[in-house]
C-alpha cells in the first residue's frame, strides 16, 4: 500500500483529527497528493494553492495553516523567494512554496505532554 495512504488513515484516525481546520485539511491533502516522496522536499506552484484553497488566499493565511501543520508533524511549508518580505508587504506576492510531508511517524498530537511547540 503506498506510505500516503497509510499516512492518510493514521491521520485520519487520530483523536486530533477534528481539531483541525477544513483549510487546514485541503492544504494538508493537497501536499500529500503532490508530493512525489514522503519525508522529501517538493515544491508546489502558487497558483495552484490559490485554485485549490480560494482566489482571497494570502501569504500570511499560508503561513498560519504551515504553522498548525508544523505542530501536529504533519508537514512543513517554508515560503521563499527574492525579496519575500518586501513583496509580503505589497501583498502581490507570488513566493515559491516548499513543503515536506512528514513520515507517519511524525504525525502527532500537539497536545499531549511530551509534544513539542
Amino acid at each position: 500500500m503506498d506510505e500516503r495512504v497509510r499516512l492518510l488513515r493514521r491521520v485520519c484516525r487520530s483523536q486530533w483529527f477534528p481539531s483541525i481546520s477544513r483549510e487546514g485539511l485541503k492544504l494538508y491533502l493537497l501536499l500529500l497528493v503532490s508530493t512525489v516522496r514522503i519525508g522529501h522536499e517538493g515544491q508546489i506552484p502558487w497558483g495552484v494553492l490559490k485554485r485549490s484553497l480560494g482566489a482571497s488566499l494570502t501569504i500570511e493565511r499560508v503561513e498560519r495553516l504551515a504553522e498548525v501543520l508544523r505542530r501536529y508533524g504533519l508537514a512543513h511549508l517554508r515560503l521563499t523567494g527574492s525579496s519575500h518580505r518586501a513583496r509580503r508587504q505589497r501583498g502581490g506576492a507570488t513566493p515559491e512554496v516548499r513543503f515536506t510531508v512528514l513520515r507517519p511517524g511524525g504525525a502527532r498530537d500537539p497536545t499531549s505532554k511530551g509534544s513539542k511547540q
